[in-house]
């Protein structure tokens, strides 16, 4: 169930999804012969000097101008979540690529190729900060050599919460802001379950720190998915590939990434989009619909909320089997931001 924009830009969105679902490659295709590159970024905070990982995958047709999609995996998950885990069918950014954006789907400090520093040092702070330097250097042409001058946060989950940490300590860093499995109201026993189904990936043989935590063994679909939603595929990949998070980086997390004063901070236009059944962002929180999810944390940002439900979906919105519908929905919603330059309400 979706918001709709308004009349006034009913045809700049029959445009897009006309785009969209025309004779242009299809997200398996275009994941096939767009060329991505992979990147190391040397980024700072505190006493840390690390590197966060990326994968940059430009747009279909012309690369020049077009805007930049930094994408930011939840807990456990790293880059490869925004990939389909490997499976083209479910790539968010595949989507966003043949939509006309690029994407620059990052591994956190902590996870996938990334620098591991002590997991006490990882902080869900020490990620915004990382974010907001990465940023500045796709605004500057640092990574690529193009000056990215439009730059929209998508986060999920614990990584929804570095968004809008860097978001609103850095407000002019990003033009749009896309959260998804989030929401300010977390049910207590859905975060003790959460923190009950987690033990030291150093378990499984990872050779991290005791700080570095996993899901155990058989808990992802029952945690991250929706049973009525989710490709048998989807599952068994989610847990042959799943990461590790530092246990220090879910408790400032929560303390500034759901604090409403953090929220408030942020000015670029946000759209929050969950999924019905997600376990973790709608249990507290009414997600019934679009406009129950928009009752519920309109106050908490002062900037343009745009809500989003998909209805049958767990925590894991774009690994959905329905999931291509909400990464077309957050491209014609950034082309309505963005390219069209509308700002506003969209309700």
């Amino acid at each position: 169930m979706r918001r709709t924009f308004g009349t006034a830009v009913a045809g700049l969105l029959a445009a897009v999804a006309t785009i969209l679902a025309g004779p242009g490659p299809s997200a398996s295709a275009a994941s096939q012969i767009r060329s991505c590159t992979e990147l190391d970024i040397p980024v700072t905070s505190g006493l840390l000097a690390e590197t966060m990982h990326a994968t940059l995958c430009p747009p279909a047709g012309s690369h020049v101008g077009a805007p930049l999609q930094v994408l930011v995996a939840g807990g456990t998950y790293n880059r490869n979540y925004w990939s389909g885990l490997g499976l083209d069918a479910y790539s968010y950014s595949a989507r966003a690529n043949a939509a006309g954006f690029a994407t620059l789907a990052v591994d956190r400090i902590g996870t996938g190729a990334s620098s591991h520093p002590l997991s006490i040092l990882v902080t869900a702070g020490v990620q915004a900060e990382a974010l907001h330097q990465v940023v500045a250097r796709a605004r500057s042409g640092a990574l690529d050599g193009q000056q990215h001058d439009q730059v929209a946060l998508v986060g999920h989950s614990l990584g929804s919460m570095a968004s809008v940490i860097a978001a609103a300590r850095h407000p002019h860093d990003v033009d749009a802001v896309i959260l998804t499995g989030y929401s300010h109201r977390i049910a207590p026993d859905q975060l003790l379950t959460s923190l009950t189904s987690m033990h030291p990936a150093a378990l499984e043989g990872h050779a991290l720190d005791p700080g570095y935590l996993t899901t155990v063994p058989g808990v992802r679909a029952g945690l991250f998915h929706a049973a009525d939603d989710v490709d048998p595929a989807i599952l068994a990949a989610d847990e042959a590939t799943k990461d590790a998070a530092s246990a220090t980086e879910l408790p400032d997390g929560a303390l500034l990434g759901l604090t409403p004063a953090t929220s408030r901070a942020i000015t670029a236009p946000v759209l929050e989009a969950n999924g019905g059944q997600d376990a973790w962002a709608c249990t507290a929180v009414d997600c019934t619909s679009a406009d129950t999810l928009r009752a519920a944390e309109q106050p908490n940002f002062t900037a343009p909320l745009t809500t989003y439900v998909q209805a049958k979906s767990g925590h894991c919105l774009a690994l959905a089997t329905d999931g291509d519908q909400f990464a077309d929905y957050a491209s014609e919603w950034l082309h309505h931001v963005l390219v069209a330059g509308v700002g506003g309400s969209r309700s």
